[in-house]
C-alpha cells in the first residue's frame, strides 16, 4: 500500500508539470529563436594583431550594451578566437506600414519616417528592416572616441589637394579621397596601419572633415592634441531643442546634453578656461561634428550640437552612455539571414521531427500494444516539459533555440525511445522466464534503469564535451542534446516506472484481449501440465 501511495504521487507531481507546462504555454510562453530561424544579422569583427584578450572581451561587452539599448531581443555577442568578435542579432528591425492614397508609408520604430511611395505592404516593410539593419550594423562597428581638440585653422576642402589624417566611416562613403594613401594619411580601409590608431594620433596635430551638410560644402579642419576625451562623460541624453529654448536660432534642432565625472569635470574647465573665445572642436571618429566657440567657462555639463537628425543623435547618445570601443574592429563578413528562410528551415525541422515522431508511435503500439500507448504519453510529457524548459531558459538567461538546437531534440526523440524498449525487452526477458507481470516489473526495470542511466550519461557528458569544445551552431546542438537526454531519464523514473507498476497490478487492463499488458509483452499464459501413468 505504502509503495502503491509513492507510485501514485509521482505520477501527480508528474502531472502537476505538465499541466503547469501546458497553462504556460497556452498563456503565451513562448521560446526565443536564433538567428537561423526567425532571421537577422550575423557580424565577424575583427581587432588588430595583437590585441590583449582583456580588451577583445571588453569590446564584445560594450557592443553587447549598444544592442542591449536599443532594446533587441537577445543579442549573442563572444569573442572568436584570438582577434575576431561574433555578433548574430535575431529578429530583425522593428515598425509599421499604412496604406496612405493608394501608396504604403514605412514609418521605422526608431521614428521618423521613409516615405510613403512603396507600392506594397511587402516593400514598405522590407525599407523599415532594411533601413534598421543598418543602422544596427553602425552601433556595431562605430569605434564612438569622442574627442575635443582645438581648432587651429579650417579650410574649404579640395578633394585634389587637401591633405587629410583620417576619415570616419560615414564621409568615406561619399568621398573618394578618403581610400587614397596619397591624400589620406590613415585610409578608412586600413584601420591599422602602424601610426594611425587613436593613441598615435592623440597628441599630434590632425586634418579632418566637418560633417557633410545640404547648405554649405565640406570644411578641412586642423586640430590640435586631444584635450578631452569622451571618457569625461558620465551620462548623455538626446534632446530636441527648440527656438524658444536657445538663444542661439543656429542651434534648434537635436543635439545631446552630456554631464561630466568628477575628474572629467576638473579637465574641462581646465581647457575652457585655458581656450576661452576660441574655437574647440567636438570630434567623433574623425569627424567634426561641431566647432563652437567657447563663451565661458564649463566643467559639469555640456552641450554636443551638429545639425543631427532624431536617429543620430539618440544613437550618438546611446555610444557615448555605453562608452567608446577600447579598439578599433573591422566588419569581415557580415550576413543577413531573412524571416522567410527561417521560417522554412523552422517549419522544415518541426516536420521531419513530427513525422519521426508518428512513425515511432506508430511502431511502439503495433510492436507493444498497451505500452506502446504509455510511450505515446511518456513521449508527449517529454515534449512539453522540453518546450517549456527552452522557453523558460530564453525568458531568464536569454537562451535562443537555434536550428541546430531542434536538431538536438528530434535526436534525443530516438533516446527516449530507446528507454522504454530496453525497459520493454527487460520486461520480457524476465516475462520468458516464467515469472508473472507483477513480479516481473520491478527486477526489468531495475536492470534496464542501470543501461538507461549508463547510456543517457554517456550522451550527456558527450554532449557537455562538445559544448565546451564548439562554437556557434554547433553548442546550440550540444545543449538540447544533453538536456533532453536527462530529461528523458526524469520521465522515465518518475512517470513510466509508477504507471507500468501500477498497470501491472491491475488484472483487467493486464490481459486486455489483443491490447492488454501482456499481449504488449506476448506473455500468453503456460498452460499447465498433468502428468500420470499411462
Amino acid at each position: 500500500m505504502k509503495q502503491t501511495r509513492r507510485l501514485k504521487w509521482s505520477l501527480f507531481l508528474i502531472g502537476v508539470a505538465f499541466v503547469g507546462s501546458v497553462t504556460a504555454i497556452a498563456t503565451g510562453l513562448r521560446p526565443q529563436y536564433g538567428l537561423d530561424l526567425v532571421g537577422g544579422i550575423s557580424v565577424t569583427l575583427e581587432a588588430p594583431q595583437g590585441t590583449p584578450g582583456d580588451v577583445l572581451q571588453l569590446a564584445a561587452d560594450n557592443i553587447r550594451g549598444r544592442i542591449d539599448s536599443l532594446g533587441v531581443a537577445e543579442p549573442q555577442v563572444g569573442v572568436v578566437g584570438g582577434r575576431d568578435i561574433s555578433v548574430e542579432v535575431p529578429g530583425l528591425a522593428k515598425g509599421h506600414a499604412v496604406e496612405k492614397n493608394g501608396k504604403w508609408c514605412s514609418f521605422p520604430a526608431t521614428g521618423g519616417s521613409l516615405g510613403c511611395n512603396f507600392p506594397s505592404q511587402d516593400a514598405a516593410k522590407a525599407a523599415y528592416e532594411s533601413a534598421g539593419q543598418q543602422r544596427l550594423l553602425d552601433l556595431i562597428g562605430r569605434t564612438a572616441r569622442l574627442e575635443e581638440r582645438e581648432v587651429i585653422a579650417t579650410n574649404a576642402y579640395d578633394p585634389k589637394k587637401t591633405k587629410l589624417t583620417g576619415c570616419s566611416p560615414d564621409i568615406a562613403r561619399t568621398v573618394a579621397a578618403c581610400k587614397d594613401p596619397k591624400l589620406v594619411q590613415c585610409p578608412v580601409d586600413e584601420p591599422n596601419k602602424p601610426g594611425c590608431l587613436d593613441a598615435d594620433l592623440a597628441n599630434k596635430t590632425v586634418t579632418y572633415l566637418s560633417k557633410p551638410s545640404a547648405t554649405s560644402g565640406l570644411v578641412a579642419y586642423t586640430l590640435g592634441k586631444v584635450e578631452v576625451t569622451g571618457d569625461a562623460i558620465s551620462k548623455a541624453t538626446a534632446v530636441f531643442q527648440t527656438a524658444s529654448s536657445s538663444s542661439v536660432s543656429a542651434n534648434v534642432g537635436w543635439q545631446i546634453n552630456f554631464s561630466t565625472t568628477k575628474a572629467g569635470a576638473a579637465k574641462l574647465k581646465e581647457v575652457t578656461t585655458r581656450l576661452l573665445n576660441k574655437q574647440l572642436a567636438i570630434v567623433l571618429d574623425r569627424q567634426v561634428e561641431s566647432a563652437p566657440t567657447i563663451q565661458g567657462v564649463i566643467s559639469t555639463q555640456g552641450q554636443i550640437t551638429g545639425q543631427f537628425t532624431e536617429t543620430e543623435a539618440k544613437d550618438l547618445a546611446l555610444v557615448l552612455n555605453e562608452g567608446a570601443l577600447p579598439v578599433e574592429l573591422t566588419k569581415q563578413q557580415v550576413s543577413t539571414v531573412s524571416p522567410t528562410l527561417g521560417k522554412e528551415s523552422l517549419h522544415q525541422g518541426l516536420v521531419a521531427g513530427l513525422a519521426g515522431l508518428v512513425l515511432l508511435m506508430l511502431y511502439l503500439a503495433f510492436y507493444y500494444r498497451l505500452l506502446g500507448i504509455v510511450t505515446w504519453a511518456g513521449m508527449i510529457i517529454w515534449a512539453v516539459l522540453a518546450l517549456t524548459i527552452v522557453a523558460l531558459a530564453g525568458q531568464v538567461v536569454g537562451y535562443a533555440l537555434s536550428l541546430a538546437g531542434v536538431a538536438g531534440i528530434v535526436v534525443s526523440l530516438g533516446i527516449t525511445a530507446d528507454s522504454y524498449i530496453v525497459f520493454y525487452e527487460r520486461l520480457k526477458d524476465e516475462v520468458r522466464q516464467g515469472k508473472t507481470l507483477r513480479t516481473a516489473v520491478q527486477p526489468a526495470f531495475k536492470r534496464a534503469w542501470h543501461t538507461i542511466v549508463a547510456a543517457d550519461t554517456v550522451t550527456i557528458l558527450a554532449a557537455m564535451v562538445l559544448y565546451l569544445l564548439a562554437i556557434g551552431s554547433v553548442r546550440g546542438f550540444a545543449l538540447t542534446l544533453g538536456f533532453s537526454t536527462a530529461l528523458d531519464m526524469f520521465v522515465v523514473y518518475f512517470f513510466k516506472r509508477p504507471l507500468v507498476f501500477l498497470i501491472s497490478r491491475n488484472e483487467r487492463i493486464e490481459n486486455l484481449r489483443g491490447f492488454g499488458l501482456r499481449s504488449g509483452v506476448a506473455a500468453d499464459p503456460v498452460p499447465a501440465i498433468s502428468g500420470g501413468s499411462e
